[in-house]
C-alpha cells in the first residue's frame, strides 16, 4: 500500500446500538478475511513500554493451537467473534434501518492508510493470527463498536476476558444431544488439544501427549505396538511443568509447552532419541531421564527468566529455541549412551544424582574441562574405551589378528 493511499475494504453489515441514549458505543456486526483484519486492524498490547495497551502479548503457542485447530478437520469453525475498535473517522455505513428501527443493514466501508489503521483488535489476536497463518480467506465472525477511548477499550478487554468460566463435566454430562463421546472426544484431542472432560484429567492428558508429537505412539499403552515410554515419567515431568506456569509465563498452555521442549530435544538428539536396549544403550526416554531433564530445563528457564529485566516469552519458538539449544546442548550424547554406575534411578535419590550429574556436566562444558570430570554417575573406564583412540587401537588388533589367521 503506498504511503497515504487509502485502501477501501467492504463489508455487508448490520449497525445497531445496544443501549440507546446513554452514550454507549454503536455495534457493527460482519465477517472479514482473517488476513484483511489485519490490514485494516493492529494489536495494542500492554506491554511495559505501552501501558495504554488493552492485549496482552502475542503468543505463539496460542496461535500455533489455532493453526492446529484448522488444520486437523475441515469441519472445524470458530464461532465466537472477534472483538475491534474502530475509529469512526475512517468508517462509513450506508444502509437502511431494519423493520424493527433497532438497527440498520448495509455495506460497511473500512479505509486505511500506511500511516493510519482505524481498527484495534481488543479480544481475539490468536484467533486471527491463527486462522490468516492457516488461510488468509478464512472469514472470522467481527463485533466493532465504533469510537470509544482507551478507558472504553480496556474495560471491553477486561469485562470479556473475566466473563468466561469452563463448562463443568456435569454440564457436559447432562447435555441432551446425540452424539457419539468418543468420536467427539477423538475430534477435540486431534482438534484443540482438549476433552469433552468426561474422563481422569491424567487421561486426557495422554491422549493429548501420545497423539503429539514427538512422543506420539510412543507411550506404553496396550494400542501402541510399539510404545516403550512410561506414561507415569511424562504425567510426572508435565506435573512439573504445571508446577512452574506462573514463574514461565505459560499460563493455559503446559501441555503444549511441554511437547515443544521436548520436540526440540529429539531434534537436538537425533543420535540417541530411542529406546534403550541392550546392544543399543540410550538413557535419554528413560523415565528418570524425561523426569530430571525436563526439571533441568524448567529450572534453567526460571533462572534465566528471573534474570532479565523484562519477561522473556517462552511461547515464543524462537527464544525457547535459543535457551533450549544452549542448555540442551551442553549435554553430550556420549552422557546418554555411557554406562551408568547406579541401575536403580526410579526414585527421588536416584532422580536427584541425574539431576546433579546434569549441573556438574554443565558448569564442566561452560569452563572448558572434560564433560565427564567428577560425574560420578558414569563408568569412566568404559566411556574411556569407547575414545576414538581406543577404538583405532583396538581394530587395528583385530585387523591383524584377522591376517595371521589367514
Amino acid at each position: 500500500m503506498a504511503k497515504n493511499v487509502a485502501k477501501q475494504f467492504k463489508y455487508n453489515a448490520l449497525v445497531y446500538s445496544q443501549r440507546t441514549g446513554s452514550g454507549s458505543p454503536s455495534f457493527v456486526l460482519f465477517h472479514a478475511p482473517a488476513a484483511e483484519v489485519l490490514d485494516w486492524a493492529a494489536v495494542d498490547r500492554l506491554e511495559p513500554d505501552n501501558i495504554t495497551g488493552a492485549q496482552r502479548p502475542l503468543k505463539k503457542l496460542k496461535v500455533s493451537k489455532v493453526v492446529r485447530f484448522f488444520d486437523s478437520d475441515k469441519r472445524n469453525t470458530v464461532p465466537t467473534a472477534i472483538v475491534v475498535s474502530l475509529d469512526e473517522k475512517n468508517v462509513t455505513f450506508q444502509g437502511e434501518p431494519d423493520d424493527r428501527g433497532s438497527g440498520s443493514h448495509g455495506t460497511l466501508t473500512i479505509s486505511a492508510t500506511e500511516g493510519r489503521i482505524p481498527g484495534l483488535i481488543i479480544d481475539g489476536q490468536h484467533r486471527v493470527f491463527g486462522a490468516a497463518q492457516h488461510a488468509a480467506d478464512v472469514h472470522l465472525n467481527v463485533v466493532a463498536f465504533l469510537g470509544g477511548d482507551d478507558a472504553e477499550r480496556a474495560f471491553q478487554f477486561v469485562v470479556i476476558n473475566n466473563s468466561a468460566s469452563r463448562v463443568s463435566k456435569d454440564h457436559i454430562a447432562a447435555l441432551s444431544l446425540s452424539y457419539d463421546k468418543e468420536d467427539l472426544n477423538r475430534r477435540l484431542i486431534s482438534s484443540a488439544g482438549t476433552t469433552l472432560g468426561l474422563k481422569d484429567s491424567k487421561f486426557d492428558d495422554f491422549q493429548l501427549i501420545d497423539s503429539s508429537e514427538p512422543f506420539a505412539g510412543l507411550l506404553a499403552f496396550p494400542t501402541n505396538e510399539k510404545g516403550f515410554i512410561a506414561p507415569n515419567a511424562i504425567e510426572a515431568a508435565l506435573g512439573e511443568t504445571r508446577d512452574r506456569t506462573t514463574l514461565l509465563g505459560i499460563e493455559e498452555l503446559e501441555p503444549e509447552f511441554f511437547l515443544a521442549i521436548w520436540s526440540r530435544i529429539k531434534h537436538l538428539k537425533k543420535k540417541v532419541w530411542r529406546e534403550s536396549k541392550p546392544n543399543d544403550r540410550s538413557h535419554l526416554l528413560e523415565k528418570v531421564s524425561i523426569v530430571a531433564l525436563t526439571i533441568y530445563i524448567l529450572d534453567s528457564l526460571v533462572a534465566a527468566q528471573r534474570m532479565n529485566d523484562s519477561p522473556l516469552d517462552f511461547t515464543d519458538d524462537d527464544i525457547l529455541h535459543e535457551y533450549l539449544d544452549r542448555v540442551v546442548t551442553r549435554i553430550p550424547d556420549d552422557f546418554w549412551t555411557a554406562d551408568w554406575k547406579a541401575k536403580e534411578l526410579d526414585t527421588s535419590a536416584g532422580r536427584q544424582l541425574l539431576l546433579d550429574a546434569l549441573n556438574l556436566i554443565d558448569s564442566n562444558v561452560r569452563f572448558g574441562r572434560q564433560w565427564w570430570e567428577h560425574v560420578g554417575l558414569i563408568d569412566l573406564a568404559e566411556l574411556k574405551d569407547r575414545s576414538p583412540a581406543k577404538v583405532a587401537n583396538k581394530s587395528k588388533k583385530t585387523k591383524k589378528a584377522k591376517k595371521k589367521k589367514a
